[in-house]
């Protein structure tokens, strides 16, 4: 080939190379500017629209997805967004349809912020991509199986595996016996059923097989000892939590725990408003869900499916309410015996107890709500008698407090005795009495 031909061949390739880089430097850097537009206007959709608005769906306001396109050759969109009231004052068609169609609604006004703000909140709504789901699909059955239940199955498993080994070993055993006495001129050993042949060894060796019955007999005893008294008790350590599938996935986790690991830190009682002042903690209506759920319609791990399902039970049509409730049939996690006086008042507003000491980690570890404590009479008892009480400032307790201090009735001399620990107990102030609870 020319030398000249040559040449010309490795500068195209040259330019080609340089080419194809230039435009993946640029478009590196504009998939970078890209991100950092979407970043910032995720942003300040969140900070000054995420109230009314969705990017993708209607909700107090329009869906902001398109909103460029739809103003294109309207008007000016910059003014509209920065103050609308204004804005249509200047006699704009499209705004004053906007307003029409939307019933009145009005953006908070002056909105400050930029031309270039708003060009990033724009960017962010036509380019928003809504998170996937990542939590267990709608109606999937919520797996209960316990610890212990998994090393029962093993157990058995090498019971069965040193059963055979048995089995087999004796069969060989019994071979080499028989060898042996046809080697020395011997009839072999007569073939019996297994069980006729155990029944022989076991009387050969009746000490041992005496202590393998009491052990058995004792075990069994102990056994069914234990077995009788978790009958209908859940919670706990030894036994598996209760822990029924709802008909709406509700994970308490998500909503109560703490905001700064990305939860949402909604106070107990704001779902469950009597817990202070009545002896149920009351299941909140599909009406205190709506509150939030009217302005969020995709949960983080379940998508829409789950909320859907509220929405049906509060007669919501995404725009306005039907009027047509059903009651969400929510089921019982914690149930007592209808001989049991409880009060959720008594623990909470005297007792200054928090609900994850009788709950357990609900806030924290629980996507699906279980029965953590076994809540049985040993249990409260145990409680009531290390229990502190928080005498000072409590209000319930400051006539006892006087009492106990007054000289002249000489009740101090009872305070030290209860003091004599360092603290009052709940036992102390009665919390063993039968009537207590059970009255």
């Amino acid at each position: 080939m020319p030398l000249l031909a040559r040449i010309s061949e490795r500068s195209h390739d040259f330019v080609q190379v340089s080419l194809a880089f230039c435009l993946f430097l640029f478009s590196s850097v504009a998939s970078a500017q890209d991100a950092a537009q979407y970043a910032t206007g995720e942003k300040l959709f969140k900070m000054h629209c995420g109230s009314c608005h969705k990017p993708d769906a209607d909700m107090t306001g329009p869906a902001l997805k398109g909103a460029r396109a739809r103003w294109e050759g309207q008007g000016d969109i910059y003014a509209w967004v920065k103050n609308n009231a204004a804005y249509r004052k200047t006699g704009n068609a499209y705004a004053q349809k906007i307003y029409d169609a939307w019933k009145g609604a009005l953006m908070t006004a002056p909105l400050s912020v930029s031309n270039e703000e708003i060009d990033a909140i724009l960017y962010y709504a036509d380019n928003y991509a809504p998170p996937a789901p990542t939590g267990p699909v709608a109606g999937t059955p919520v797996e209960t199986a316990s610890n212990n239940e998994s090393s029962w199955i093993w157990l058995l498993v090498l019971a069965l595996l040193f059963l055979v080994v048995g089995l087999s070993l004796a069969g060989v055993k019994r071979g080499l016996e028989n060898s042996v006495r046809e080697a020395e001129g011997l009839e072999p050993i007569a073939d019996m059923p297994r069980i006729q042949r155990f029944r022989k060894w076991a009387w050969e060796h009746k000490v041992f097989m005496s202590f393998v019955g009491l052990f058995l007999t004792v075990w069994v005893i102990l056994r069914l000892w234990d077995a009788a008294w978790v009958i209908g008790v859940y919670g706990g350590d030894e036994v598996p939590h209760y822990k029924p599938e709802q008909p709406i996935l509700f994970n308490h986790t998500l909503h109560a725990g703490k905001a700064d690991k990305g939860n949402l830190g909604i106070n107990c009682q704001y779902c469950h408003s009597s817990a202070e002042k009545s002896k149920h903690a009351g299941i909140p209506s599909a009406n205190v869900c709506m509150n939030c759920h009217k302005a969020v319609d995709t949960g983080r791990k379940t998508g829409k499916a789950e909320i859907a399902k509220i929405y049906a039970a509060a007669g919501w049509d995404g725009k306005e309410f039907s009027g047509k409730e059903t009651p969400i049939r929510w089921v019982k996690v914690h149930n007592l015996p209808d001989h049991v006086a409880f009060s959720h008042a008594t623990h909470v507003a005297i007792g200054k107890l928090e609900c994850q000491e009788c709950h357990g980690p609900i806030d924290s570890e629980m996507d699906v709500a279980e029965q953590w404590a076994p809540l049985t009479m040993g249990w409260c008892i145990t409680c009531h008698n290390q229990r502190e009480v928080k005498m000072a400032g409590n209000g319930y307790y400051d006539e006892v407090m006087a009492r106990l201090n007054d000289d002249e009735k000489l009740g101090h001399r009872e305070l030290q005795q209860y003091l004599e620990d360092g603290k009052i107990t709940v036992r102390e102030l009665g919390g063993w009495e039968c009537a207590k609870c059970h009255h």
